[in-house]
């Protein structure tokens, strides 16, 4: 069998099927940290159809689902891609060979900055003071809502549970995320990352809300 002939085939055929069912796309390649999405980085356009990621096209995607199937020419592109249709975001999270290409689709523009530690004092400290460095600006995300868990350390009557929530993001900014990272989202709400798990699908962190 020859491998790469029959993947030329199956991109022939997502082609097809982003050319009857999709739309126009356009393709950015992160540079750097900051902006994936600026004009420089878009490097080409093509059509593009998402699904469910189970290629049942009978059914919508259901609520709080970010990973998509992705249907389009996969030649030219790579993971860590963003494709821009109207106002949607996706990023390429697994384009093997012979297999669906599955993207996830962003519903957030997050900013990851790290606390700078002096020889005294603590994260949420510098938090406040703004003593930090940037570690990534402006990357759309999948943020997804997890629930509570708990209560803050300081433990009084009033304190409320914790919001929790799980981030998905590219690695090809090529930096490293770290526990007690903080994230500011569009939005303006604020969470500290309590987890960071690296994989060949990119960044998962766990998030809890950081209320003042």
């Amino acid at each position: 069998m020859d491998v790469d002939h029959l993947q030329d085939r199956i991109h022939w055929g997502l082609n097809r099927t982003a050319n009857i069912l999709g739309h126009l796309t356009d393709a950015y390649r992160p540079r750097g940290g900051s902006k994936p999405l600026h004009r420089s980085n878009r490097y080409l356009r093509l059509h593009a159809a998402f699904g469910r990621a189970d290629g049942n096209f009978s059914q919508s995607v259901g609520y709080g689902v970010p990973v998509w199937r992705g249907y389009f020419d996969a030649s030219y592109t790579q993971v860590g891609d963003y494709l821009v249709q109207r106002n949607e975001v996706w990023f390429i999270v697994s384009q093997q060979s012979l297999l669906p290409v599955l993207c996830v689709k962003t519903n957030q523009t997050i900013t990851i900055t790290r606390p700078i530690a002096p020889g005294s004092g603590n994260t949420y400290d510098l938090a406040k003071v703004g003593s930090v460095t940037e570690v990534i600006s402006n990357w759309p995300a999948s943020v997804l809502g997890i629930g509570t868990e708990g209560k803050p350390p300081t433990r009084l009557p009033g304190d409320a549970r914790i919001a929790t929530a799980i981030a998905l993001l590219p690695s090809v900014h090529g930096h490293i995320v770290r526990p007690t990272d903080m994230i500011v989202d569009e939005t303006g709400t604020t969470g500290m990352v309590v987890a960071a798990e690296l994989s060949a699908l990119g960044w998962r962190l766990n998030i809890h809300q950081v209320t003042t």
